[in-house]
């Protein structure tokens, strides 16, 4: 099967146990869409939690489907039906990795609505846009998309030659692949490295070369990738959490507490222009960053350690001008 996955697999998995005279069990579940007997059960689970009637007949020794169980077109309204043509817009706008098939579920949405929803939604559309902030184009790295989905729905060890953008060096790495994600405009692999024997992140558009090999994997069953970087403030993952303590005036006062920026801030107002934003996490270099980034109108209070190495990096900033 070229397409494997998992909505694939499970708009496929409902197909087959409506067809008569064929009998699924999990064994043929994994041979047909080449996956493991495991990831057929989660699979499985998923059907269950979105209400899809799926269950295993002891006597016939089969998974089957209730009869009665089809797929219905979505019964959109005005409001559900520009929120979802909007969100298709926000990621065609984006770089994004499976364009081709939003683009195709867009058309198909789209075509099911009555004519009086169609006639008025294409002027709304045209109407709003959303700007985007910069993002990697990913157009040229689908080809890693496919065989990463395809490597995580198997569950099969990768190689790949990785650089790095902080040693500016490429190294061949053997990795678990757990889970893709996206952050601030850039796609992300996190995986288990073998070279490091560790769990890291890797940005997908850095991997020069990638190749699935024979070896199998097992994904820890208590595995979240929200825990895992419930500490961060981007995607960097130090060593140690530290409670970030920053004072911002003037304008920044007013425009930091106008976003959420992490589950772990708190803000106090001192002042009418000066608040105390704090924040827990172990992404040292990228909160630096993102503190540099309103100047003279931040100002770092806690860690001590912290103070000291902000003072460094603008005294170097200095030396520039």
């Amino acid at each position: 099967m070229a397409d494997k996955n998992r909505i694939f697999r499970i708009i496929k998995t409902i197909m087959l146990l409506n067809e008569p005279y064929k009998h699924w069990e999990a064994k043929d579940f994994a041979e047909y869409f080449e996956v493991s007997e495991r990831t057929f059960h989660r699979d499985k689970q998923v059907m269950e939690e979105l209400g899809v009637p799926i269950y295993y007949d002891n006597h016939l020794k089969e998974y089957k489907i209730l009869d009665n169980f089809r797929f219905k077109a979505p019964n959109l309204d005005q409001k559900e039906t520009e929120a979802v043509l909007l969100a298709a817009k926000e990621y065609q706008n984006r770089s994004f990795p499976m364009k081709k098939e939003l683009e195709s579920g867009l058309a198909k949405v789209y075509n099911s609505l009555p004519e009086f929803l169609k006639s008025s939604m294409g002027s709304y559309i045209k109407n709003y846009e959303i700007i985007s902030d910069p993002f990697v184009e990913l157009e040229k790295h689908q080809h890693k998309f496919d065989k990463l989905k395809e490597a995580i729905n198997k569950e099969k060890r990768i190689e790949v030659n990785y650089y790095s953008m902080s040693s500016n060096q490429t190294t061949k790495r053997k990795l678990d692949p757990y889970n893709l994600f996206f952050n601030k405009g850039a796609p992300y692999l996190y995986a288990f490295c073998h070279l490091r024997a560790e769990k890291r992140i890797f940005r997908i558009d850095r991997i020069k070369e990638l190749k699935l090999t024979a070896e199998n994997f097992e994904l820890p069953a208590d595995f979240s990738l929200a825990e895992e970087l419930d500490n961060a403030w981007g995607v960097e993952q130090g060593e140690e959490e530290m409670e970030v303590e920053v004072k911002f005036s003037g304008r920044a006062a007013r425009f930091v507490p106008e976003y959420h920026w992490n589950d772990k801030q708190e803000i106090k107002d001192i002042s009418e222009n000066q608040i105390i934003f704090k924040v827990k996490t172990s992404s040292r270099q990228e909160i630096k960053k993102w503190i540099l980034g309103y100047g003279a109108e931040a100002e770092v209070l806690q860690p001590k350690n912290l103070r000291e190495e902000m003072k460094q990096e603008i005294e170097k900033m200095l030396e520039n001008y």
